[in-house]
């Protein structure tokens, strides 16, 4: 079959010498070992080598299924024997990818088009969300200034720049590559967003101040390339805000239930030290790290665990049932970080 990559990297060759790799490299690190067609449910894969060291020694996780959609198929979460990132491998090639990321997808969807009900507890949650980021954000860089120039990349909706334009007067651009998304924050809500990618924008040198990546690196079949070129239109002295999935005690705990693991879409997970020898390897400084959790994610793993695993049918309840299942967790949250939200500086 024909080979595919991720963009910017060179396919290995079959049979790579597992010991190999560029640790600490800055140029790109041939990802593909093998692309293969899965046996179990038709879908075409690729094997990849450790997206931080380069090296393939990958020890087993867990496998995971896709519960978000029931689609079939197992996807096993690996850890890299030499630098203890976590990664998936065997993985969807980029062209497999579209079919998990459905126009129903979570991260798509608007208030609008939800039961009446329950719109005015979305719209109170995704904003305390997004001041919440803009707190964690603004205790590194101090406050926003109505002239920062910010890019929020795979902004979805818009909602954090909304919210930060509201607060601090900045008005941000979005970066999406979805064309139904982008129509809907240019027309209905009138600001600024280009559809596309980070590397298919063509944004110039240094122009902006802030980048803001939320969940959205894990998704990155490229992360290293994403990070590089966030570096390049990122101002010497510029910050990178990051919010992450964090594999702390609830993630081991529910396993292959856990609501934030969401395989095959998210296709890597970082810990503080992997994260940071990333961002030094792509010309960031770690500033600061910042475990965190939702409750509501909590109840989330809960109601997988207990087995409504499909969320496109159940999800009119989903909110409502996660959130009655992990109040009575609210005071031990804090001891169950679900998140990382991450801030660095562009050196």
């Amino acid at each position: 079959m024909p080979s595919e990559r991720a963009p910017g990297m060179e396919p290995a060759a079959p049979g790579a010498d597992d010991s190999s790799g560029a640790s600490g490299s800055t140029t790109g690190t041939a990802l593909v070992l093998r692309t293969f067609l899965s046996i179990e449910h038709g879908e075409e894969q690729e094997d990849i080598v450790c997206p931080l060291c380069g090296g393939h020694q990958p020890a087993p996780v867990l496998l995971a299924r896709d519960l978000l959609f029931a689609r079939p198929g197992g996807y096993p979460l690996v850890r890299c024997a030499r630098c203890d990132m976590q990664y998936v491998s065997p993985r969807p090639t980029g062209a497999a990818l579209g079919k998990h990321y459905p126009d129903d997808y979570f991260g798509y969807s608007l208030h609008e088009d939800a039961p009446r009900l329950i719109q005015p507890f979305l719209r109170a949650m995704a904003r305390g969300i997004s001041l919440r980021r803009l707190g964690y954000l603004e205790a590194v860089t101090g406050k926003l200034s109505a002239d920062a120039k910010l890019l929020d990349v795979g902004c979805g909706v818009n909602r954090l720049l909304s919210c930060i334009k509201d607060e601090r007067g900045c008005v941000g651009t979005g970066l999406d590559f979805k064309p139904e998304i982008v129509a809907y924050v240019r027309e209905r809500l009138q600001l600024p967003i280009v559809q596309g990618t980070l590397e298919s924008a063509g944004f110039a040198d240094g122009s902006y101040d802030v980048v803001l990546m939320m969940e959205y690196l894990e998704h990155e079949l490229d992360p290293r390339g994403t990070l590089l070129e966030a570096r390049r239109v990122l101002r010497a002295g510029g910050h990178l805000a990051l919010e992450l999935p964090y594999m702390g005690w609830a993630g081991r705990m529910f396993g292959p239930n856990w609501w934030n693991l969401d395989i095959p879409r998210h296709l890597m997970f970082f810990a503080p030290d992997t994260l940071s020898k990333m961002l030094e390897q792509c010309g960031f400084e770690l500033v600061s790290v910042r475990p965190f959790t939702l409750p509501l994610y909590v109840g989330m793993s809960m109601v997988q665990a207990l087995g409504l695993r499909h969320w496109r049918k159940y999800k009119n309840i989903y909110p409502m049932l996660s959130t009655m299942l992990a109040l009575p967790l609210v005071p031990f949250t804090a001891l169950m970080p679900e998140f990382m939200f991450a801030v660095a500086r562009a050196k």
